[in-house]
């Protein structure tokens, strides 16, 4: 998957086709799979996601997630996140990320991107593509890991399931209550799970990766909170240095700057 194999730098999903066996229908798993592996009722789902995606304006994302880290001896420990994305399309984006690894805010106003890191004190702001989708591809170039760029890069583009070997329907699971599609996918170093709200509002919901052929197979796992009417002020898209805070040259600008061209 062109835009898939990149997005594993930042955050995706998971979790055995293996695994799942019998659990996924006879009826769902007999079906022949389309161009790209992935069942016609497993597609359709994603078409849905991808098409009403594309069609918000505006929208914030509150994440939770958790990140697993294999230390010595194959001990895994799993770190927690909490991510706010606010997106105002076609060129606007914020997001603050607090968590026990790291801690970092992205400020996107349309002309250039501001990265500030609180736990180092430093900032740095780069000239950045004109719209929100050559951004994301540019930071998916440069290594920039975003919280949630998987779902802004499908939002965009909409190719998640480039790649693909295998994808199916498994049935129907709540996420905090909310009935979703429940769609599993397998590719060549990835297994990734989906949960998508069923109703007038097919989103993502709920995101699973594991990551095969890694030592512990690390997991990453996000549950997705939608706001499609956010309140927007004057600052949300503005970026000013807190007191204290030093400038730093961003090392991968140019590769920015060639998506912006």
């Amino acid at each position: 998957m062109t835009g898939f194999r990149r997005i594993t730098l930042a955050v995706l999903m998971a979790a055995g086709m293996a695994a799942l066996g019998t659990s996924a229908s006879a009826q769902e798993a007999s079906q022949p799979p389309g161009a790209t592996g992935v069942t016609p009722k497993a597609q359709a789902v994603l078409d849905r996601m991808t098409g009403f995606l594309q069609a918000q304006r505006t929208f914030s994302i509150d994440a939770q997630s958790t990140r697993d880290e294999v230390v010595a001896f194959g001990y895994k420990l799993q770190n927690n996140e909490h991510s706010l994305l606010t997106v105002q399309r076609p060129d606007k984006l914020r997001v603050e990320l607090s968590g026990d690894i790291r801690n970092r805010t992205f400020v996107y106003d349309g002309k250039r991107l501001t990265m500030y890191s609180p736990d180092d004190s430093v900032y740095t702001h780069v000239a950045a593509p004109d719209n929100l989708g050559k951004l994301i591809s540019g930071l998916l170039d440069a290594g920039v890991e975003l919280p949630l760029i998987d779902v802004l890069y499908q939002g965009t583009t909409g190719t998640l399931a480039e790649g693909v070997r295998s994808g199916v329907l498994v049935g129907t699971s709540k996420v905090d209550g909310v009935a979703c599609d429940h769609l599993a996918f397998r590719q060549v170093n990835a297994d990734w799970q989906l949960w998508v709200e069923q109703g007038e509002r097919p989103l993502p919901r709920k995101i699973v990766i594991t990551t095969r052929y890694e030592y512990g197979d690390p997991q990453y796992e996000a549950t997705l909170d939608w706001n499609l009417k956010p309140k927007i002020g004057a600052t949300t898209f503005a970026f000013a240095p807190p007191k204290g805070a030093n400038e730093v040259d961003f090392v991968q600008s140019a590769v920015l700057a060639e998506a912006a061209n």
